[in-house]
């Protein structure tokens, strides 16, 4: 119910038209920057959105980095470092015991395949915060542990 609730507002509204606030519904905040990304409208994580915990990893990936890119090379909302973007549904699920934490499945195609991205979000001071990111595709990875650590490989 939620998730039809989700896209006929997303269909009621004009492209581009959801808000975009930090305060925002988990779901309906990350369906509104997949509908950016879709329509190549440029997005650009603010530094707001982020926890204190994910904040400070960026921040120490930064000063790490120097002059350089950084360990997070890629865009973590497509997996990628080029879109094309189709096919999106999203699922919102709150987490047990706790009505401050929340997750959010999207699942969308990219290019050529298919991905699956889980935003875990918390709400801190009444305002919905974005606490890490995970891929659940071929290749997983955990937002947090790249911008700490780099690219872990197995082995």
């Amino acid at each position: 119910m939620r998730l039809l609730l989700l896209i006929a507002l997303m269909i009621s509204l004009p492209s581009g038209a959801l808000a975009q606030a930090a305060g925002d519904e988990p779901e309906v905040y990350v369906a509104s920057v997949y509908d950016r990304l879709a329509n190549n409208r440029p997005w650009e994580t603010p530094h707001a959105l982020y926890t204190p915990r994910l904040a400070a990893l960026w921040e120490d990936m930064r000063r790490d980095a120097g002059d350089e890119v950084g360990r997070v090379n890629f865009d973590f909302w497509v997996n990628a470092q080029d879109a094309e973007l189709s096919d999106f549904s999203f699922a919102g699920q709150p987490v047990e015991g706790n009505p401050d934490r929340r997750i959010v499945i999207a699942r969308f195609r990219n290019l050529d395949r298919d991905e699956v991205i889980a935003f875990y979000w918390e709400r801190i001071d009444g305002r919905w915060r974005l606490d890490d990111v995970q891929s659940r595709g071929g290749d997983p990875w955990t937002l947090s542990v790249i911008l700490k650590y780099g690219w872990v490989g197995e082995g």
